[in-house]
């Protein structure tokens, strides 16, 4: 069985074209392998930190990490330096690239092959240690995913979780992978229609905010054949109005997470969605099983060697029991097997001595056709919802229009405008910031 990652990229042919960026920069096999093995050469096998802001450089040094026998700490670009130095510290890299090689302490005693950051979507970001056996689990049905497809866009940032998935497919996939500098709802839909790719992975932010301001329908998406929205809630306002304007595209839905793959639930949707839709994710994919506790919470396990978070040991005892992942999320299973997903237990709002689901209220906003974007917590009056909106809309529009949508305890009292929410790497709101 594989267990590096280096051996899923040297088995391959050294024509194929693994990566390319902005539609224009490529990588061979042949050249990632090379230049992978010189830098390798010279490295100690250690825990080294990856800053690079270019994809190209990121996959060299992350397969020579690989092949020296190091483990990879990816970090995004834009990450302030003081984060910078509290991930070197946390995870005691003692190699970062670019930068000086040679003479470094080698890697510690364990099997950890990457660390990975979570989203930190209700808190600091954690450390997830993946072993190399857990990293390279499946690969061949990562690879099977994309038979006959030639290619794939990851519209996903450099350095996180989203960004390493991409990274993994290129190593995999026979088909091309390819990724963006410039992630903005516009330029995603304007490299669809350059690239022509038949399948495009993209964060349901980015996909709201190409649906809203119409970005979708100005440029011409009629070579894609399938979209895969992950990684954070997606609105059914939103991928109606995509399968309106992309009749044709299969739209798929993921849900799974940083602490949990490969486990993962996705729902090919078939028919144009109605509100009864919001929250349905899908079926178990094979391998994965789910089951939900008393109190409500989402579990999610695969065959594969668990993951662990690197220094929480008490955020360990919560996550991870008895073989299952614990997703911090409430849901339900249908009378089909299906999971339907209903909030983040986090962000639950208490008011009145009711407990509001705050994605019950964004969907139910978002089918607004003014509303882009929007995000509820509690207030000190119930729930609040901050709205990112296309144009002006009046306050007591957009009331009415929940009061239409909403049980008066699920209403927001309180709107505040803004003109974009709060969002950690790969997209996801931080409502933490919003109603702190």
């Amino acid at each position: 069985m594989t267990t590096n990652p280096a051996e899923l990229v040297s088995g391959r042919s050294g024509d194929h074209v693994a990566l390319v960026v902005d539609g224009e920069r490529e990588l061979r096999v042949a050249d990632w392998t090379a230049r992978s093995e010189e830098l390798a050469a010279r490295l100690a096998p250690a825990r080294t930190a990856l800053r690079h802001d270019d994809w190209i450089e990121h996959a060299v040094a992350a397969l020579a990490v690989h092949l020296a026998g190091g483990t990879v700490l990816g970090l995004p670009p834009a990450l302030p330096e003081a984060e910078v130095r509290a991930r070197l510290a946390e995870c005691e890299a003692t190699q970062v690239l670019p930068g000086p090689v040679g003479d470094q302490p080698a890697a510690r005693d364990d099997d950890v092959a990457e660390i990975l950051y979570t989203s930190g979507t209700t808190g600091r970001p954690k450390a997830v240690a993946v072993p190399a056996a857990n990293l390279t689990y499946g690969h061949e049905g990562r690879g099977k995913l994309f038979t006959g497809v030639s290619g794939v866009l990851a519209a996903v940032p450099l350095g996180t979780n989203a960004g390493h998935s991409a990274l993994m497919t290129a190593m995999t996939a026979p088909a091309t992978t390819h990724v963006l500098t410039d992630l903005g709802p516009e330029n995603v839909a304007r490299m669809l229609e350059k690239l022509r790719v038949p399948m495009a992975i993209v964060p349901p932010s980015t996909a709201t905010r190409m649906v809203a301001y119409g970005w979708h329908e100005r440029y011409d998406l009629s070579g894609l054949r399938a979209l895969m929205l992950g990684s954070a809630p997606v609105p059914m306002a939103t991928v109606a109005r995509l399968m309106e304007a992309l009749p044709g595209v299969r739209i798929v839905i993921g849900y799974g997470s940083t602490e949990s793959a490969p486990a993962f639930v996705h729902r090919p949707v078939e028919t144009p969605p109605t509100e009864a839709d919001e929250g349905l994710l899908g079926r178990p994919s094979a391998g994965t099983d789910v089951r939900i506790t008393e109190a409500g919470e989402i579990c999610l396990r695969s065959a594969a060697p668990p993951r662990r978070y690197l220094t929480d040991a008490a955020a360990n005892e919560r996550t991870f029991r008895d073989g299952w992942t614990h997703m911090g999320d409430l849901g339900e299973l249908d009378a089909e097997g299906r999971l339907r997903l209903l909030d983040r237990a986090a962000d639950v709002i208490v008011s009145g001595g009711r407990r509001i689901s705050s994605l019950r209220v964004e969907h139910a906003l978002h089918r607004h056709p003014e509303v882009v974007e929007a995000a509820a917590y509690g207030g000190p009056e119930g729930v609040t919802a901050a709205v990112v909106l296309r144009s002006p809309v009046a306050e007591d529009d957009l009331r009415a229009f929940a009061a239409d949508r909403l049980d008066p305890a699920e209403r927001p009292t309180r709107y505040v405008v803004t003109d974009a929410l709060p969002r950690g790497p790969i997209g996801k709101t931080l409502k933490r910031l919003l109603a702190g």
